[in-house]
């Protein structure tokens, strides 16, 4: 068992330098309570996307920080929606950040980024809302809503989006047979995705300057 748990041990010292960092932790607790197997979002109820187009920054590298500005802003609407957020679902725990980080680690990863803990390159992602709304009786509109803002180098910019079941990059079509948490679940999923892609699409497109190569 001990040998097991060292090993386990070097493992995780291998890979931590290529993973996301958050950067404002919630009140520490215990590892199992902050993801358990079973209750919030567990990984095969949350799917994390691939992106929509598919990208190659060939190995770019960058120190990529993570922070939580939910409480801080408390913000009852994205920026690109006038649907207000309810803050009473499971995205609204302060766990929701984890997810964040593995899809970044996810999409970075697709999309030939090295994410290093070591580089001067320094990403910092801004989490500033997430959730979802089911709106309607009888036939009901699912909305996914993410803001985040982005900073690098010099660049800064505040993506959002309000992405429903049915539009163009929806998961979910208008007549998807789902529970009404599922398709919470997924919508939130896709519009996580949809915000990250857009800062890649700036990124490859050269508008956030610096160093990007």
């Amino acid at each position: 068992m001990l040998k097991k748990i060292q090993i386990l041990l070097i493992l995780f010292m291998c890979v931590k330098p290529l993973s996301s960092q958050i950067m404002n932790p919630m009140t520490p607790v215990i590892m199992k309570d902050i993801m358990p197997e079973y209750g919030f979002l567990p990984g095969k109820k949350f799917p994390i996307y691939t992106t929509i187009d598919k990208y190659d920054f060939n190995g770019l590298k960058l120190k990529v920080e993570i922070y939580d500005d939910r409480e801080k802003l408390k913000l009852n609407r994205v920026k690109c929606s006038e649907i207000e957020l309810e803050h009473i679902s499971e995205f609204s725990t302060p766990q929701t950040i984890f997810k964040l980080q593995q899809y970044v680690d996810s999409i970075f990863l697709q999309s030939g980024i090295v994410i290093d803990a070591n580089n001067d390159n320094v990403l910092k992602i801004r989490l500033e809302a997430v959730g979802s709304r089911l709106i309607g009786f009888g036939s009901i509109d699912v909305h996914g809503l993410c803001q985040m803002k982005i900073e690098f180098n010099e660049f800064q910019k505040i993506y959002s989006t309000d992405i429903m079941d049915g539009d163009k990059n929806s998961p979910l079509g208008r007549r998807a047979f789902v529970t009404r948490k599922t398709a919470s679940r997924l919508m939130t999923s896709a519009a996580i995705r949809e915000c990250l892609e857009q800062f890649l699409v700036d990124l490859k497109e050269g508008k956030t300057g610096g160093n990007n190569k």
